[in-house]
């Protein structure tokens, strides 16, 4: 795997920031990820403690009760931010909100199957924080910010290239428009696929309230000085959102996804059912450089809707080729509704624009 990463090192940045000929990350939206230029160095830094979150998500009651302990936990604490944008300073943001968005990326994680006990940096948050106030101050997103840029920093730009970035929404939400990596630009899912990355040990967030009419922001750093190591053990032996089990509604997204490191799925295909009835499929095309290599597709169905009974999708992945043989993967995707959740809305954050995920260095 370290050998394709380094390859991945000369590819060109992938529209706007990372993004290269194949990859992911906006303005008023969800914005691209920069290109890392080398792994992040790791200097003495505060990391926030947290215990690593488990699910079994074939148990509906255990899913029901992780989404709403832990995922409806995850929101509505405040910011607190303590910047401003007319003197172009960052700021900092509560102790307790910050928290509150690192238990949402870990939500995500263990439902997943992946280790669910990222932290954050105080340095990479310290320098999303100066990213963030960047993107919100000048309106747009970029992953390589020209000094010209009001409230430019070196810091600032340097998180911007390492982190996937969004305009017109932050915190939480962000996190949720990261794994729904939705827009045009977005096929490859690359913010997913690095929220996802099992590697992933250490992140950074920077958050950036809208006032003064100036969009909401976030910079959410996500490469660490682990993402080169051994890839750690995970539920399945595939990365999978949604995964498989019981998964509630409000989190599962049109676009879902298939990842298997160093698999090469450029003749894999994809069939589904939706309660024993066939269902169509678009694959989408297969783009390296985000995290593990993974195979991305929309089927023909209603989602964001509260079922009125659980339903299961049966997907199947066909001729995979791993070390140059070809397999075969078969699960079942049980949406449903949490019930206890008293009827949660889906937290998709509204978006002004889409950006594109970083690439791998």
């Amino acid at each position: 795997m370290k050998a394709r990463l380094h390859t991945a090192l000369t590819l060109v940045l992938f529209a706007a920031l990372l993004a290269s000929s194949t990859g992911a990350g906006a303005l008023p939206a969800l914005a691209p990820i920069a290109p890392l230029d080398a792994p992040p160095v790791f200097l003495p830094v505060v990391h926030t403690a947290t215990t690593r979150l488990t699910v079994n998500p074939q148990d509906r009651q255990a899913s029901a009760r992780f989404f709403t302990q832990v995922y409806l936990a995850s929101e509505n604490v405040p910011i607190n931010w303590t910047g401003n944008h007319s003197t172009c300073n960052a700021g900092t943001t509560s102790q307790a909100f910050r928290d509150a968005v690192l238990l949402r990326i870990n939500y995500f994680r263990a439902m997943a199957g992946l280790p669910a006990q990222v932290t954050f940096s105080g340095e990479y948050s310290r320098k999303a924080q100066q990213a963030a106030l960047m993107m919100s101050r000048n309106g747009q997103l970029s992953h390589s910010p020209p000094s010209s840029w009001i409230c430019y920093t070196a810091e600032g730009a340097e998180a911007a290239g390492k982190s996937s970035l969004y305009l017109g929404t932050y915190s939480w939400g962000a996190i949720d428009g990261y794994i729904e990596d939705p827009g045009s630009g977005n096929t490859a899912v690359g913010h997913r696929r690095w929220i996802l990355y099992p590697q992933t040990q250490v992140m950074g967030t920077g958050d950036i309230p809208s006032t003064g009419g100036y969009w909401a922001a976030n910079a959410l750093w996500v490469f660490d000085a682990n993402m080169w190591g051994p890839r750690p053990s995970t539920r399945e032996e595939f990365v999978a959102w949604p995964p498989p089990g019981y998964v509630p509604y409000q989190v599962v997204f049109p676009r879902w996804s298939f990842a298997y490191d160093e698999a090469n799925f450029s003749s894999a295909t994809v069939s589904m059912t939706r309660n024993g009835s066939g269902i169509s499929v678009s694959v989408k095309p297969v783009a390296t450089g985000y995290g593990e290599n993974t195979l991305v597709w929309e089927p023909n169905a209603p989602f964001g809707v509260a079922p009125t009974s659980d339903i299961t999708y049966t997907v199947s992945v066909q001729n995979v080729l791993i070390g140059g043989v070809g397999r075969s993967f078969a699960y079942n995707v049980i949406v449903f509704d949490p019930g206890s959740a008293g009827g949660a809305s889906l937290h998709r954050p509204w978006q002004a624009d889409l950006g594109i995920p970083p690439e791998l260095p």
